[in-house]
């Protein structure tokens, strides 16, 4: 017995993968899924706006060059600016 059917018209590129971002003071991680060929912007950008959205505290810029993404083991390379990770 199928139990789940494949979706015939696919047009993924790439692998998808989650992205789940902690911003310091806020709630909890923001999680959204993006393709693998997509830019560190990108990124950042969707996370902004998916704080915004959400209307997540405390409340954040939205220039991008205010923010830097990294993995939380390896931990941020030392500049003062805002974090998200």
């Amino acid at each position: 017995m199928l139990l789940y059917k494949q979706k015939k018209n696919q047009n993924v590129k790439g692998n998808r993968l989650l992205i789940s971002i902690n911003v310091l003071g806020s709630a909890g991680p923001i999680r959204f899924i993006v393709n693998e060929e997509q830019l560190v912007a990108a990124v950042i950008d969707t996370a902004l706006k998916s704080y915004a959205r959400e209307g997540r505290l405390p409340i954040l810029g939205s220039d991008l060059k205010d923010f830097q993404l990294y993995c939380p083991i390896a931990g941020p390379d030392g500049n003062s600016s805002p974090v998200l990770r």
